[in-house]
C-alpha cells in the first residue's frame, strides 16, 4: 500500500510540474493547426499528389493513376505526421513518453514512404526499362522481384534505426540458426541458382511455347524462386522445379521463325504426267505469290512428285508459313488446302483412297469342263 502512495504522489508531482511547464497558447495553437490539419488531410494530400505531377510534367514525366493511388497514402501520412509531431513538441511530455510518441510518429511516416515506394516498383521499372531495349520478360520480373525486396529490407531497416535497434548482434546469434536453415534449405537454394541460369541462358521466356521433355508442354507464365509455372493447353497448371527445367531437353516453339507445312497429297494413277505438272506448278505458283508463306531464300520449299505407292503418285508439299501464331497459321493452311482442291479438281484428276486389285485365278477343273 505504502508502495503506490509513493507512485502516485511521484506521478502528480511530475504532471504538477508537466502542468507548470505547459504554455497553454502554444499548445492552443498548435492543436488548432493539428485540427485543421487532420480533418482536411484527404484534401491536403490530393493537393501534394497534385503538385508531384506538375512537377513531373515539368521534367516531361507522367504519372498515371497507379503512381498517384500509391503516392496518396504516404502523402495523407505525412500531412498527418507533421503537425502531430509539432504537436508533440509543444505539449512537452516527460522524456521517455514524449521520445516513445515521436519515434512511433517518425516510424509510420517512414513505413509511409517505402510502403509507396513498394507499390512504385514495377511503375519504375517499366518506365526506367523501355520496350526497345528488349530485356528479357524473366530478368524483367527478377529484377521487379530483387528491387521489391531491397525495398522492404531496406524499410525494415530505415524503421529499426529509428527505434535505435542494432541490427549487428541479432544477426550474429542467428548464426547457428541461419547454418541449420541453409542446410534445410539447399533444395530451395539449388532451384534459386537453376532458375538463375535459366534465366540468364534466356532459353524461354513469359508467354513461350515451351516442351519440356517427359515433363510438360504449354505456355510459361512465370518463374518462381522454386519452380516454374507452365500452363498446359488444356489449361491444367504445372510448376516444374528450376533445376529439373534447367537439367532436361527443352523446346522452345515460339523462337522458331516459321510453321512448317508438311503433306504428301495422294493423287490417282490415272493422272496424266501433264496434268501432275501442271499440279505441281500451280501449287508451288500459289504458295510463291500468295504472301503466307516465306520465300525460298528464307526457308526451304519443295512442291515436287516424290514416290509411287499401293494405290497412288505421291506429291510432297514442305513449305513455312510466314506467321508462328497458331490462328494465322491454321489460315493460311486451310487457303493452301482450299487452293490445293481447286487445282487438282480444276485439272481433271482427283485425289486418290487406299484401293487394292484381288485377281481370282482360274479354276483348272472348271476350264476342262
Amino acid at each position: 500500500m505504502e508502495q503506490v502512495t509513493r507512485f502516485v504522489s511521484s506521478f502528480g508531482t511530475q504532471f504538477s510540474n508537466w502542468s507548470e511547464q505547459l504554455d497553454m497558447n502554444a499548445l492552443a495553437v498548435v492543436s488548432a493547426i493539428f485540427l485543421v490539419v487532420f480533418l482536411a488531410r484527404n484534401l491536403l494530400s490530393a493537393w501534394t499528389v497534385k503538385s508531384l505531377e506538375l512537377i513531373a510534367e515539368k521534367i516531361q514525366i507522367s504519372l498515371d493513376e497507379t503512381v498517384k493511388e500509391a503516392i496518396l497514402p504516404a502523402a495523407r501520412a505525412l500531412v498527418v505526421s507533421l503537425p502531430l509531431y509539432g504537436l508533440l513538441e509543444a505539449l512537452s511530455l516527460p522524456s521517455l513518453l514524449d521520445q516513445t510518441l515521436q519515434r512511433l510518429i517518425i516510424s509510420v511516416a517512414v513505413a509511409s514512404i517505402f510502403a509507396a515506394g513498394y507499390s512504385l516498383v514495377d511503375v519504375t521499372v517499366s518506365w526506367i526499362v523501355s520496350p526497345k531495349d528488349r530485356i528479357h520478360g524473366l530478368q524483367l520480373s527478377w529484377l521487379k522481384k530483387i528491387l521489391k525486396a531491397l525495398t522492404v529490407i531496406v524499410g525494415i531497416t530505415a524503421v529499426l534505426r529509428v527505434w535505435e535497434i542494432d541490427l549487428g548482434p541479432v544477426l550474429t546469434g542467428m548464426g547457428v540458426l541461419g547454418a541449420g536453415v541453409a542446410l534445410a534449405a539447399q533444395d530451395l537454394f539449388r532451384n534459386l541458382i537453376a532458375g538463375m541460369a535459366s534465366m540468364g541462358e534466356k532459353r524461354f521466356d513469359i508467354g513461350d511455347w515451351v516442351r519440356v521433355e517427359g515433363v510438360v508442354e504449354g505456355v510459361v507464365e512465370k518463374m518462381e524462386l522454386r519452380s516454374t509455372l507452365i500452363r498446359q493447353f488444356d489449361q491444367a497448371a504445372v510448376h516444374v522445379p528450376n533445376a529439373e527445367l534447367a537439367n532436361t531437353t527443352l523446346i522452345n516453339f515460339t523462337r522458331r521463325p516459321f510453321r512448317r507445312i508438311y503433306w504428301t497429297l495422294d493423287l490417282t494413277y490415272g493422272t496424266s504426267t501433264e496434268q501432275l505438272e501442271t499440279i505441281r506448278d500451280q501449287i508451288d505458283q500459289y504458295i510463291e505469290s500468295s504472301g503466307d508463306f516465306a520465300p525460298k531464300e528464307n526457308a526451304g520449299r519443295y512442291v515436287r512428285i516424290s514416290d509411287f505407292s499401293d494405290s497412288s503418285i505421291q506429291l510432297l508439299v514442305w513449305c513455312f508459313t510466314n506467321t508462328i501464331d497458331y490462328s494465322e497459321y491454321l489460315s493460311s493452311k486451310e487457303r493452301l488446302l482450299l487452293k490445293v482442291k481447286q487445282i487438282v479438281e480444276d485439272s481433271g484428276s482427283s485425289f486418290a483412297y487406299p484401293t487394292r486389285t484381288i485377281r481370282m485365278a482360274e479354276d483348272p477343273e472348271t476350264t476342262d469342263g
